[in-house]
């Protein structure tokens, strides 16, 4: 795979460098593994479609939706190996969506330039990252209106900024979070309300908050404890106070005992306590979780794709559980959800535009994603089950 590789020079602005649209011609293994998506109307027809990883075979699918919450595979893209984390914004501000992507054993992370039709990928930007990336978020970190990006790097407990020109090039080297430990996953939201995004990382040992100071830079705020291991996050107003409060969820994917998920309740400087803890039983998360009003009182509420049996409901690894918050910031039990074997990850959006919001969970195992409807009162049904998988478009083994 072609790759840009970046000299002492590259401390001044990298102008962007165009790579063919295939990245690689290669399989990880012998499954198409779906794992973490977004969503995003990608074909700008007024339909929300869903980008996935699919980390088996080294690709992203891209399945259109038709607004009704059905959804076509409309091909892969070629991606570097083990594809981990996804995010999709406009990069360029051409005012047509792009896929970023980074890849665990690629050591790197991909943007991949839209066009506004479903197309990607007749010209891509890579960029070397460290510590086997996992997870990327976008935002605009600097305050300069261009979309940046954050890449997790847990095997070197980094966390890289990568500022954005918004013409899809970065500064390079990137700016690092440092001593952030075998981070699982990383959020973007204003903590502490000052007008800067900040990143919360989950890690083996809890979370830990990091507060942005509008250039890009980023100092420690908290950390929050959490001994059983840390696999997801998410955040929302919980009580209602008009502060970001946190959600997190696990156990990570080498346990399968210890399941939970907990909310901390922010202060809106950055600083978080301990609310409630949920004890799940057996089985793990390995994707993320999403946050939602789905029953419509005013109160966020969580989507969690159960990962192995539960001691909720002793599935073999199929179930995706909906949590109630009660607007204080504890979770009560909601509805158990059948989706495919091992959910991975779970997103929510208004699939079908009822002005209800749906589910989207990927089935690691199935190679599918599961589309569930929701009716605004907390209750969802299975619209669609979608393969990821497609003999025609795949790369050659």
């Amino acid at each position: 795979m072609k790759q840009i590789h970046f000299s002492a020079l590259g401390c001044f602005l990298l102008c962007a460098t165009f790579l063919p649209s295939a990245l690689g011609n290669h399989r990880t293994g012998t499954l198409i593994l779906p794992e973490v998506m977004a969503a995003g109307d990608l074909n700008e027809d007024g339909n929300l479609d869903i980008a996935v990883n699919a980390s088996g075979f080294d690709v992203v699918a891209l399945l259109f939706g038709d607004g009704q919450g059905r959804f076509t595979l409309n091909g892969h893209l070629a991606s570097d190996t083990l594809p981990k984390g996804l995010a999709i914004g406009d990069m360029d501000r051409d005012g047509h969506l792009d896929l970023v992507q980074c890849n665990n054993w690629g050591y790197d992370a991909v943007l991949h330039f839209g066009d506004g039709l479903g197309g990607f990928g007749e010209r891509d930007v890579v960029v070397n990252g460290e510590g086997g990336p996992n997870r990327v978020v976008v935002a605009d970190f600097n305050n300069d209106r261009s979309l940046d990006m954050a890449v997790a790097g847990p095997d070197e407990g980094v966390i890289l900024i990568y500022l954005g020109n918004g013409k899809g090039e970065f500064t390079l080297p990137p700016k690092e979070i440092e001593d952030v430990g075998n981070g699982r996953e990383i959020i973007t939201a204003d903590f502490n309300a000052d007008g800067n995004m900040d990143i919360a990382a989950a890690r083996t040992s809890g979370v830990g908050v990091f507060l942005g100071d509008g250039t890009g830079s980023f100092t420690l705020s908290a950390q929050l404890t959490n001994n059983r291991a840390p696999a997801a996050l998410a955040s929302g107003d919980l009580n209602n106070d008009g502060k970001l409060d946190l959600v997190v969820g696990g156990a990570g994917p080498e346990s399968d005992t210890n399941n939970f998920i907990s909310t901390y309740l922010g202060d809106g400087a950055g600083s978080f306590v301990p609310k409630q803890t949920l004890d799940l039983g057996p089985g793990n998360l390995k994707g993320e979780i999403a946050v939602g009003d789905f029953n419509e009182d005013g109160n966020p509420d969580v989507a969690f794709p159960q990962n192995g049996s539960s001691g909720i409901l002793p599935l073999a690894g199929n179930a995706a559980l909906i949590f109630f918050g009660d607007g204080t910031g504890s979770m009560l039990a909601g509805p158990v959800l059948t989706v495919g074997k091992a959910p991975h990850s779970v997103i929510a959006a208004d699939f079908n535009k009822d002005a209800h919001l749906d589910l989207a969970v990927s089935n690691r195992t199935d190679g599918t994603v599961s589309v569930l409807l929701g009716d605004g009162s907390g209750n969802f049904a299975l619209s669609a089950t979608v393969s990821v998988l497609c003999p025609t478009c795949l790369p050659e083994g």
